[in-house]
């Protein structure tokens, strides 16, 4: 596992630097919603949830607007009955980008996905896919 070390820690240094990240994050905001991409950005954690260049799999960056979990508090002249903080639970952002990535990529089935960058307003996910009908072969 020599090279697997090194792949990983030059992922890591990529967070760690400012100024690489931000450049990712400036290519990033740039690009659509859902991207198909040639090539997985966090090489390590994309073979580890199944990846492998050959035909059939593809890598698609998803993009998925932040915002809490919170109801708000209903503001009016007088205090109506249903005034509690209701937490609606929804599923995690990784989960709703790999929805969205399905409903695009109908003949793909998802085999994972993984956090890539986020700033103040959205989060990027990075979404493996493989096509249903080389899986069964």
């Amino acid at each position: 596992m020599g090279a697997f070390k090194y792949i990983l820690k030059n992922e890591r240094e990529i967070y760690k630097n400012k100024e690489r990240k931000a450049a990712l994050l400036l290519e990033l905001t740039k690009q659509p919603a859902i991207v198909r991409i040639e090539k997985p950005t966090r090489l390590a954690k994309a073979k580890t949830l199944g990846y492998s260049a050959k035909q059939g799999i593809i890598v698609v960056r998803a993009r998925v607007g932040k915002g809490s979990f919170r109801r708000n508090r209903p503001v009016h002249a007088r205090r109506p009955s249903k005034t509690a903080l209701i937490l609606n639970y929804r599923p995690s952002k990784l989960k709703i980008a790999e929805e969205r990535v399905k409903r695009v990529y109908k003949n793909m089935k998802p085999l994972g996905g993984y956090f890539l960058a986020d700033n103040g307003k959205y989060k990027w996910y990075e979404i493996i896919l493989a096509d249903k009908n080389k899986l069964n072969k």
